[in-house]
């Protein structure tokens, strides 16, 4: 869907610079149905893909049905009974719904839903600043929505470095977006055929009309009528408590993934099986470690990072030196028409060894890897600056940010 939107901006924004004759703006149309017929194949694709391979394994059992916990050890799956010695609970996160007055007369839908309409909506407005606020805002402006986004935090994307959400969300505005941050929602209802929600922002309080709602406010572990309390199964705040072993306050039950909060990922889900399997199996003490866990905005420019951020790194008591360099620099970004961002590296000034990433760019989600590996082996600043880099490339960007630290 991103890439549906990234094509559709391209064709009417970018098709004269690359000397793209004939197509007129004004005449170009976004067919939803069919963006969202290609996501499903994809996505029907890569599950077909996974249960495969699993059933292939003369060691799995599958059994499809509703699970609920009768105690630590007997599950019900749809009225039938079931023992199990240990158990990984990888059950993901849902969507939060706040408590807004009005909400539900007013109508609104999920990012679930969103990646599902079948018909563009002529606006949205979306509450919620983070990841997930910001890319459907990015993605539903392109597909020709009129979009307005209302953050609860300063600014846009929070726990990412300043530089990078502040130049983020400047290109959002540039888009036709409107922005508006520090905005508290008092509450949300019907206004003839469209819905609206009315916020407080800068001290004004303003009603925003619009014909969807769209809730980007966070998610939660998704444990519903699972039966955690029967299982034995604490939680901390919305989110499954596990230790560093992911074990539960169960003593035969693991968790993984969203479902224990923290990085929201699938990689780190990812990252979580193989321990969480081993420990559970095989009776291993595996911890995970989470310190080098990389995370991306799949906007246009994409926004990824890894490690402590500027701020973090001095509150960790570091003394921390930084090298930025910008994309507009780049030959390559030049060529590929996308030259805006920068690439920001913090690194530990008495050990020269890399603390964080942080890019803002073309292809940041990938780039960010260079980083990754670095930190990984314990690279210090050198494992950049001295690496051969492919000239002309956008990977140049990390390594003279790399350079420029000081």
């Amino acid at each position: 869907m991103l890439r549906s939107a990234e094509v559709m901006h391209l064709v009417k924004e970018k098709a004269e610079l690359f000397g793209v004759q004939g197509i007129d703006p004004d005449e170009v149309t976004f067919d939803l149905s069919k963006a969202v017929a290609r996501k499903d194949q994809i996505v029907q694709g890569i599950i077909d893909g996974i249960y495969q391979g699993l059933k292939s394994n003369k060691n799995i059992s599958f059994i499809t049905g509703r699970a609920e916990f009768s105690s630590p050890i007997d599950i019900k799956i749809d009225g039938k009974s079931l023992t199990s010695k240990n158990t990984i609970l990888a059950v993901g996160s849902r969507p939060y719904l706040p408590d807004i007055p009005g909400l539900e007369e007013a109508g609104y839908i999920t990012n679930d839903e969103a990646l599902n309409l079948r018909e563009l909506p002529d606006s949205m407005i979306i509450i919620g600043g983070g990841y997930i606020g910001v890319e459907f805002a990015q993605m539903y402006n392109r597909f020709g929505t009129k979009v307005t986004l209302l953050g609860r935090a300063k600014r846009l994307m929070k726990n990412e470095e300043p530089e990078l959400s502040e130049n983020l969300a400047d290109l959002l505005f540039q888009e036709g977006i409107t922005v508006h941050t520090s905005a508290e929602v008092l509450r949300a209802g019907k206004d003839k055929n469209d819905s609206f929600v009315e916020a407080r922002v800068d001290g004004e309080e303003i009603k925003f009309i619009a014909s969807k709602i769209l809730l980007a406010t966070g998610r939660i572990a998704h444990v519903d009528n699972l039966g955690i309390a029967q299982a034995g199964i604490d939680m901390e705040g919305s989110f499954i408590k596990a230790d560093d072993q992911l074990l539960t306050t169960a003593p035969n039950i693991w968790s993984l993934g969203d479902a224990n909060g923290g990085l929201l990922f699938t990689h780190r889900a990812t990252y979580d099986g193989p321990i969480a399997a081993l420990n559970s199996v095989k009776g291993e003490e595996k911890k995970v470690d989470y310190r080098i866990v990389p995370r991306a905005i799949f906007s246009e420019p994409a926004l990824a990072s890894v490690g402590l951020t500027e701020s973090k790194a001095k509150e960790s008591g570091y003394d921390v030196k930084t090298g930025i360099a910008y994309f507009k620099n780049s030959g390559r970004a030049k060529a590929i028409g996308q030259r805006n961002g920068l690439a920001k590296i913090i690194v530990d000034n008495k050990t020269n060894k890399i603390l964080g990433g942080h890019i803002l760019g073309p292809r940041a989600d990938d780039l960010i890897h260079e980083v990754v590996v670095a930190m990984q082996g314990h690279g210090s600043l050198e494992t950049l600056t001295k690496s051969i880099h492919i000239h002309p490339t956008l990977s140049e960007v990390v390594k003279n940010a790399a350079k420029a630290a000081r």
